[in-house]
């Protein structure tokens, strides 16, 4: 009978349905993994109504700009979203939530300071330089108005993960803002009135993050548990910044590497480059997919597990993790060598069949990228935050060392390789780190 009972209960906590971790990964990863697509999906849909609608010198302003903002973003969040969620989870974990209710105060309170500093900081800048193109003055005025709404997205999200409201947490900041972008530029588009330029594209952005962020915090006021409204906050500054710091250097030098290449195709090279650049990097976001589906799931469940000395389990799900990323990644930069051309110039034109050299590059990248796994957020949810900054510093060094030895000779063929190049360096060296801190093999073999 207890044999019995206790193949039932492995059942239950095994299955699609069950109660077990394996089961709540299995709906996380659904629903995260359904997220993710739709967000790559209205990327690329909207980046076609830009395409479209701006021609590849007028995408290129309009993406230089919002990769610089997104850089800048950054400091405004001093890392705090992923120390939210693991403080979140670890409150909801001990039912202690006065500090947890401390925290996100005190995170949006610093993000929004921080944020009027860059605010400042650009508008002085671009009063002292008094830059003659007018579009791309314009559209960086606009983009400004981003770089809090960025900030404070990223914290909302972070709470409700921590919470483990996995697909509450990614639908307004990856789903409903770029959704709403794309209805916004696709009625300008319809209105024969209208032309669309990068400065009006950029403000349907900030209208369309306005609103998500208004859902977003709706939602949270509606999920957030209700002893934690009684709580009265308590407030940690000093250790929650000194928590925070190597986050944000980590996050600060993660973005480098993420938007150095189209910073720097910017100032090293034309707009139309920039343009056909953006188009291949948004392509090749389909191969990381699965990997930051994933990484939305399994980020708390890490801290659980390593906090409560489950080191086969934490061994079992960092290996099926990068399985299932691997298993995504590589059908897709498959289709990409055999028919990414084509679908290139079909979607978005003939100007923008340039991009598939740099978009079969980039996506190889990332498939060695999936395959090591889930490596800076195992480090950072089990408190090694500081290892996985060091890595990343140095990465972002070769990426931009590169970038600059490589964009005047090969252009955006150049960007793309320092960019896949330091991205396989910083996986290989984190992977050896995982194995020394956890004892534990995170990659997929």
């Amino acid at each position: 009978m207890s044999g019995g009972s206790e193949q039932q209960r492995q059942a239950s906590d095994g299955g699609w349905r069950g109660h077990g971790l394996a089961g709540r990964l299995l709906r996380g990863g659904a629903g995260s993994l359904a997220a993710q697509i739709a967000e790559v999906l209205l990327g690329l849909v909207l980046l076609v109504l830009l395409a479209r609608g701006l021609g590849a010198e007028g995408l290129g302003v309009y993406a230089f700009v919002l990769a610089l903002m997104t850089l800048l973003s950054v400091p405004t969040r001093m890392g705090l979203p992923p120390l939210i969620i693991r403080e979140t989870a670890r409150g909801q974990a001990s039912g202690e939530w006065a500090p947890v209710r401390g925290m996100w105060r005190w995170g949006h309170a610093v993000a929004l300071v921080l944020s009027l500093v860059v605010a400042l900081a650009v508008g002085g800048m671009l009063l002292l330089c008094e830059v003659e193109d007018g579009a791309l003055r314009n559209t960086l005025l606009w983009g400004v108005l981003l770089v809090p709404l960025l900030a404070l997205l990223e914290i909302l999200s972070a709470a409700l993960r921590g919470l483990r409201h996995v697909l509450a947490g990614v639908l307004p900041g990856q789903v409903i803002r770029p959704g709403l972008a794309v209805v916004f530029i696709g009625l300008l588009l319809w209105v024969p009135a209208v032309s669309l330029t990068a400065d009006l594209a950029m403000a349907m952005m900030v209208l369309a993050a306005v609103l998500a962020f208004a859902l977003g915090t709706l939602w949270l006021y509606r999920v957030r548990p209700l002893e934690m409204t009684r709580a009265a906050p308590e407030y940690d500054a000093r250790a929650w910044f000194a928590a925070a710091w190597p986050m944000a250097l980590t996050q600060g030098f993660q973005q480098i590497n993420r938007y150095a290449d189209v910073i720097l195709l910017g100032i090293l090279a034309a707009s139309v480059d920039v343009g056909v650049y953006r188009t291949a990097a948004q392509g090749a976001l389909m191969v990381a997919l699965g990997l930051k589906a994933l990484n939305m799931v399994v980020a708390p469940y890490i801290t659980r597990l390593y906090n409560q000395g489950e080191f086969g389990k934490l061994q079992k799900m960092a290996r099926r993790t990068a399985q299932a990323a691997l298993a995504f990644a590589l059908p897709s930069v498959l289709v990409f060598a055999l028919i990414g051309e084509w679908l290139l110039v079909t979607i978005f034109g003939a100007e923008f069949g340039a991009a598939w050299l740099p978009l079969l590059i980039l996506g190889l990248g990332q498939v060695v990228n999936a395959g090591f796994g889930s490596t800076g957020l195992l480090l950072n949810m089990t408190g090694h935050e500081r290892d996985v900054t060091r890595v990343v510093a140095v990465a972002a060094g070769l990426n931009v060392v590169l970038n600059l030895a490589l964009i005047p000779l090969f252009g955006v063929a150049g960007a793309a390789a320092a960019t896949s190049v330091s991205l396989v360096v910083w996986n290989v060296w984190l992977w050896f780190v995982v194995r020394q801190r956890l004892g534990i093999r995170c990659s997929a073999f």
